[in-house]
């Protein structure tokens, strides 16, 4: 009887206990997914600063231009020196700890597409204006650099200048991380937990992805 009094009490304390761990579980999660995009967010910074200002381009658009993807490309501003992106420093750098994946080509990241877009080859709101500079972005802390994107092979940058809807936005994020609100580096710098809702809403004239309508 004793031992079957122990056992339901340690039952009951590991119930009442197991939400609070999860919680603070989640929450270590979500402050590290920050801190990589801060990163994140200094190695683009350091890219720019040594190439024109201009940032580094996604694969959508590297290798048209001979240049790797942003993460290959601001690698080495982030691991001290090393050229060479492997497995180990994609892990590191480029996957969320919510996002479980084994894949190094599925990355949990997504560059905001609006930054290498073509005036003479894309069709995008604000054409012809083009915002290959930080420097060159209207409302730096109100437009999303760099966001949490839904696993897709190659899948390195967001497609956003194509979004019509809420809905669409949703399709393409990770929004089943971090309780609903992945993380989001803007192009100043600083990190925000957002409902895909809250940075795409065309019913409230609400766009955090283009930099001609972020406000």
């Amino acid at each position: 009887m004793e031992i079957l009094v122990v056992v339901a009490v340690t039952g009951i304390l590991v119930a009442i206990a197991l939400p609070s761990i999860q919680g603070a579980i989640t929450r270590a999660h979500s402050t590290e997914c920050a801190s990589n995009l801060r990163a994140i967010g200094l190695g683009i910074n350091f890219y720019s600063l040594e190439h024109h200002g201009e940032f580094p381009r996604s694969f959508h658009s590297g290798g048209t231009h001979g240049q790797p993807g942003w993460t290959a490309s601001i690698y080495p501003y982030l691991s001290g020196g090393d050229e060479e992106l492997d497995v180990a420093g994609f892990e590191r750098y480029f996957r969320c700890p919510d996002h479980r994946e084994t894949n190094p080509y599925v990355f949990s990241y997504g560059l905001n597409v609006h930054f290498e877009l073509d005036p003479n080859g894309d069709d995008y709101t604000g054409s012809p204006a083009t915002w290959r500079k930080a420097s060159q972005v209207p409302k730096p802390s109100k437009t999303i650099l760099v966001g949490e994107t839904r696993p897709v092979l190659f899948g390195d940058h967001l497609m956003c200048h194509q979004w019509s809807s809420t809905e669409t936005a949703k399709n393409a994020l990770a929004k089943d991380r971090h309780r609903g609100k992945p993380s989001f580096l803007f192009v100043d710098g600083h990190v925000e937990n957002l409902k895909p809702e809250q940075t795409l809403n065309p019913s409230k004239s609400l766009n955090l992805w283009n930099p001609s309508l972020a406000r």
